[in-house]
């Protein structure tokens, strides 16, 4: 029996593939990522500081692990789901107003980022003028409470759990969140809606003393 490091395991993990692909792409990038090499032997707190930190190197394995799988549509969603978090253009463009969020929470710059990650994964959003819907999709709002400044909260598209692939079904929404670099509510909240995390706030996504 094969045994894995931690990191190949959490990487197989966040990209729904077999260890064995992951650690066959990990072998191939290190012929041109020197520094890819530490993630055979390292924790899994140890990789997510490596996520977090160089993501373009994790990104690089698991394109090559996917296609590895013979999943080269998910490959590139993977490739265009890092640009898009990472603002490399064309993701940098802002969305119009009422595409996958409500004209008031528009401006919100979580709602923003999150829209244009949920675009990029090829999720179809909610085209609204305010009032009408005019045409079905996912749906990004910011918390109003104030409780909970990090966090948006996603109300997938009516189709979402007919699709497969890696941002298929609605978990697909947390699958694209979290390798995005968001922290995820693995539960559905109240009214079918998921939470997902800003990078900026996870270090505390429950602030004891919320500004209001």
């Amino acid at each position: 029996m094969t045994h894995y490091s931690p990191g190949v395991l959490e990487l197989a993990k966040q990209i729904g593939l077999d260890p064995h692909h992951v650690a066959e792409a990990l072998r191939l990038a290190h012929r041109s990522f020197n520094h890819i090499q530490a993630t055979t032997g390292m924790t899994v707190e140890q990789f997510r500081r490596l996520f977090t930190h160089n993501r373009h190197s994790i990104a690089i394995v698991a394109n090559l692990a996917m296609r590895r799988a013979g999943r080269s549509e998910d490959a590139l969603l993977l490739m265009d789901i890092y640009k898009a978090s990472v603002g490399t253009t064309p993701y940098l463009a802002r969305t119009h107003t009422g595409i996958g969020a409500l004209p008031e929470h528009h401006d919100h710059p979580h709602v923003q980022e999150a829209v244009r990650i949920l675009i990029a994964a090829g999720l179809p959003p909610l085209h609204t003028d305010g009032v009408h819907e005019l045409r079905p999709g996912f749906q990004v709002l910011p918390d109003d409470s104030g409780d909970l400044p990090g966090f948006v909260f996603i109300a997938p598209d009516p189709a979402a759990k007919g699709r497969t692939g890696f941002a298929g079904g609605d978990l697909g929404y947390l699958a694209v969140m979290r390798w995005a670099g968001w922290g995820v509510i693995t539960e559905r909240l109240p009214g079918g809606l998921y939470a997902a995390c800003h990078p900026d706030h996870q270090h505390n996504p429950f602030p004891a003393n919320p500004a209001h």
